[in-house]
């Protein structure tokens, strides 16, 4: 029920209900002074539920308000700007930005790969990949290379790479390999993993940067610059050891196509005795091929098969190094030098880097360049930086895959025609961009690398020249 004031004889409101207690207000007052009152704020006990703590001024450094709308996390608009949430870039519009960014790079890639391909075919004996790393030293070191092509670059000299090892997988059939017979794969087992010891041996003893002494011996005891660039993703090395690796890997590979034919009459091995040696002592692929090719169809078939069988051996290398690399360093903490990775950075992966503008700099002593040379080439793509290398990469997983695939009769033949020429093209594409991240200046230095990779192609010549006579 509701309660009406009650008026006294005198015209004084009392309110026997009030919350403060039921006694009648004080006599004396009139109706003014109870609205004067009434105006006054009132004063509540200490520590009322009630009493809400005062608000900061506008410019007062306090408690900063939350913006309306932050209860998900998500900022509205400005005023003026329309309603909603401003709506993230559906995947369509972001791979179409994406690609214009790698375009420029990968078109210039591109237009090199055409080059190095129509060289390569009108000189016997070199290869495409091998002119495509001088096409992308050449470009950087005299000023020619552009900023925007570092995107485009960077994702050839990492993606497609590891594609082209996984495709030059399809090569190998395991067959053709074992009817070369055990005595040909010991003299070719020993003569690779004899080299690739040997050669870092030396290395040490040289002087010779451990990275650059594991590229080289890579490349020279396996498969040239197809294996400087697989050894190149676990190993943190810069671009220039790549370049020192390649060059020299080219020279002496290049030099064995007049030595060898010689020494073989020399020495007179026998057509099958000289294929072998061959295929287990010369660098790449290409110059095996050329060996064989002026020296008969008995010798390449043996050559090229020997040659195929080293191929095989590169998984194994590559993942073993990389758990030995990954058990006996710990991986360097963001912010560390040369880690490129930012303090407090750990979202900087290597796949983000692809897709920057800031080169990945070496490790700490290294003399090598951090994002290329004086223009900006395009930059070191080492994997792994601050983070141990895993302990099989996952290309080296897909090249096994691919030998297991064409060894069991999956591939069609046709395609297997037809792989040799993709893999060379993409294989030329990725040490295009490898190249332009090559400083000269800073390779002109390395006469020690020179002298490295003629000790371990002698090395390698001498461990299976000896394998082939003895084993006859």
């Amino acid at each position: 029920m509701a309660f009406l004031p009650f008026t006294g004889s005198s015209g004084h409101l009392t309110d026997r209900h009030a919350p403060g207690g039921g006694g009648p207000a004080r006599r004396g007052q009139g109706a003014d002074s109870f609205a004067g009152a009434a105006s006054e704020p009132a004063t509540r006990p200490a520590g009322d539920a009630r009493d809400a703590a005062p608000r900061p001024a506008d410019d007062d450094p306090g408690i900063a308000p939350r913006p309306s709308g932050d209860i998900l996390g998500v900022v509205p608009r400005p005023p003026g700007d329309g309603p909603g949430v401003v709506p993230r870039p559906g995947p369509v519009r972001r791979a179409a930005a994406e690609l214009g960014t790698l375009a420029p790079g990968l078109g210039v890639a591109a237009a090199v790969v055409v080059l190095s391909t129509a060289l390569s075919r009108a000189v016997p004996g070199t290869s495409a990949a091998v002119i495509a790393v001088a096409c992308g030293v050449a470009l950087t070191n005299l000023g020619g290379f552009h900023r925007s092509l570092r995107p485009g670059l960077r994702f050839a000299g990492r993606r497609l790479l590891r594609l082209a090892i996984v495709l030059l997988g399809l090569q190998i059939a395991l067959p053709e390999v074992l009817a070369l017979g055990w005595r040909a794969l010991m003299v070719i087992a020993a003569a690779t993993g004899g080299t690739f010891l040997a050669t870092r041996w030396i290395g040490k003893r040289m002087g010779v940067s451990p990275r650059r002494s594991l590229l080289i011996a890579t490349g020279v005891s396996v498969c040239g610059a197809a294996a400087v660039a697989a050894m190149h993703e676990v190993a943190d090395s810069d671009d220039d050891d790549v370049a020192s690796a390649v060059s020299v890997v080219v020279l002496y590979g290049s030099a064995t196509i007049v030595v060898l034919p010689l020494l073989a009459r020399f020495f007179g091995l026998t057509p099958h005795q000289f294929g072998v040696w061959a295929g287990a002592s010369v660098h790449e692929v290409a110059q095996v091929a050329a060996i064989g090719a002026t020296a008969g169809a008995g010798v390449l078939a043996s050559a090229v098969v020997a040659k195929l069988a080293r191929v095989v051996l590169l998984a194994p290398i590559v993942a073993l190094t990389s758990a030995t690399l990954r058990r006996g360093a710990a991986p360097r903490p963001p912010g560390a030098p040369g880690t490129g990775v930012p303090e407090g950075g750990g979202a900087d992966t290597a796949d983000t880097a692809d897709m920057t503008d800031t080169g990945t700099s070496g490790t700490a002593g290294d003399k090598g360049t951090a994002g290329g040379v004086a223009e900006g080439g395009a930059g070191s793509t080492v994997a792994g930086a601050g983070r141990r290398p895993p302990v099989m990469p996952l290309f080296v997983a897909g090249f096994l895959t691919m030998v297991i695939a064409r060894s069991t009769g999956l591939v069609p033949a046709e395609v297997t025609r037809a792989l040799p020429e993709v893999t060379g093209v993409l294989l030329a594409a990725a040490l295009f961009g490898l190249g332009t991240g090559v400083n000269l200046r800073e390779l002109a230095r390395g006469g020690r690398s020179l002298l490295l990779g003629g000790a371990a192609t002698a090395v390698i010549g001498v461990i299976s020249l000896l394998g082939v006579v003895i084993m006859g």
